[in-house]
């Protein structure tokens, strides 16, 4: 699609190199940045290439991850029924030929899930569907501006 914003208009490719993580989280630098990839793949707006054949890079450091539990088990106040997870990331978008930042900010991706007894499946899905939130937050930021 091409309706991107004026001051990326020259874009049409960006290397999304693997964000940083500075949470205790393990490989959730992995989920967030494959989920930006292919959330910026089903925009269409850019191609997603190497560094050195791009005309942008994204940079992005994931700052927090944070759970709440939003309902307990009746039985067992503990005992987490419904949890949302909220993961806070900020970005640089800069053009590879000048360093210019084109774009900057601040982006949260969030998700709510209903835990079953298989908990850490769970959980990971539901981080997966945080990050998944977040990668098409980031997709429409730098492909439609907002």
């Amino acid at each position: 699609g091409n309706n991107k914003p004026t001051h990326l208009q020259e874009l049409s490719s960006i290397s999304v190199p693997i964000f940083k993580n500075e949470t205790l989280e393990p490989r959730l630098q992995t989920f967030v940045t494959n989920a930006t990839i292919k959330a910026i793949h089903q925009t269409g707006a850019y191609r997603v290439s190497k560094p050195n054949h791009s005309d942008a890079t994204l940079f992005a450091t994931i700052k927090n991850i944070t759970r709440k539990q939003l309902r307990s088990a009746r039985e067992n106040v503990l005992k987490t029924k419904e949890i949302e997870i909220v993961i806070e990331m900020i970005f640089s978008l800069e053009e590879n030929l000048t360093g210019k930042t084109l774009d900057k900010g601040t982006i949260i991706g969030s998700s709510t899930s209903y835990l079953d007894s298989n908990f850490q499946l769970t959980k990971r899905q539901a981080i997966q569907l945080a990050a998944n939130d977040l990668a098409k937050k980031i997709s429409a930021r730098i492909s439609e501006g907002f």
